[in-house]
């Protein structure tokens, strides 16, 4: 909530530059999410890509589908 008194919110720069002085969160890109999602979901099912028990449907989606994003995002498995 703010709470400010008249029309303008006024906030005194020092307030700002405190904030900013912080170290910056880090940023996760949406491509190394699924990577490290995936690659858990293969280590959880011992690399079993399909089946009713494997990736794929854990993730779900189908084992083409887990096999071209595993592909582009340089995931191999074991074999």
């Amino acid at each position: 909530m703010i709470v400010s008194q008249g029309d303008e919110l006024k906030v005194p720069l020092d307030d700002l530059k405190k904030n900013s002085a912080k170290s910056p969160t880090p940023r996760i890109t949406m491509e190394t999410a699924e990577r490290e999602h995936i690659l858990r979901v293969l280590h959880e099912t011992n690399v079993v890509i399909g089946g009713p028990s494997g990736a794929a449907a854990r993730l779900g989606m189908k084992r083409t589908t887990l096999q071209y994003r595993m592909t582009r995002l340089g995931i191999t498995a074991p074999k």
